[in-house]
């Protein structure tokens, strides 16, 4: 899922096809009003949950029918199901976000969703601390993706030396051959940024070894000095 907009018009297309009727909201704290048999029965809010409308009986099992279908909605878009960081070295911030890392002071953050499961953010922070030039996703390979490119681990518009390249490529290389933590889609993303960096620097591309049969020839000759 590249964006809320995608979900919302999956959501409310499975929602008519259900036999509801999606409209856009009379209040402004709503993105939409969802009517069933021309009663209102709920509000998506803009925090996307889905809330019962208060001022009406409404069937707990047709409220349950909404947000069921949010969910599997939401899964079938491509949301990120699987936690992209462990809560005991990721650093606990405010409001239950959790910062993934840090470079060149450019943030990979992450925050669990009741219906997008892990919403991943990349952002910097002002000079009080406060984030600004948030971009957010929902899947995880598009945000390592962001993070490396706006801190500069690959900047398309400025890159850093060869030698810190160099050294960021060994570092890769490493993870992904000796960390046995990383989930598919972590060594995905780590192969995208290898390939990266082995196109800026094509020295570092892996290249088959020359066979070495000196250790051969050397048998050679001191078989014939020994005749």
């Amino acid at each position: 899922m590249k964006s809320k907009t995608e979900f919302y018009q999956s959501y409310f297309e499975a929602l008519q096809k259900k036999g509801f009727t999606v409209q856009p909201s009379t209040s402004p704290d709503y993105v939409a009003d969802i009517y069933h048999k021309d009663k209102l029965i709920a509000f998506f809010t803009k925090n996307d949950l889905v809330m019962k409308n208060p001022f009406v009986e409404v069937q707990d099992k047709l409220i349950d029918r909404v947000q069921t279908l949010a969910k599997t909605t939401a899964v079938a878009c491509g949301i990120c199901s699987d936690k992209p960081f462990d809560e005991a070295t990721a650093a606990k911030l405010p409001n239950n976000l959790y910062k993934i890392n840090e470079h060149n002071g450019v943030v990979l953050a992450c925050k669990q969703h009741p219906l997008f499961e892990y919403v991943l953010c990349t952002y910097r922070n002002d000079e009080n601390k406060n984030p600004i030039q948030r971009q957010y996703f929902y899947n995880k390979d598009a945000a390592f993706e962001s993070f490396a490119t706006r801190s500069g681990l690959i900047d398309e518009k400025r890159l850093f030396s060869e030698t810190d390249l160099k050294i960021i490529h060994a570092g890769l290389v490493k993870m992904r051959t000796i960390d046995s933590d990383l989930t598919q889609d972590d060594l995905n993303s780590v192969e995208r940024l290898v390939d990266k960096i082995e196109d800026i620097i094509p020295e570092l591309q892996k290249k088959d070894k020359a066979l070495d049969f000196s250790w051969l020839f050397n048998s050679m000759e001191r078989g014939i000095e020994r005749e």
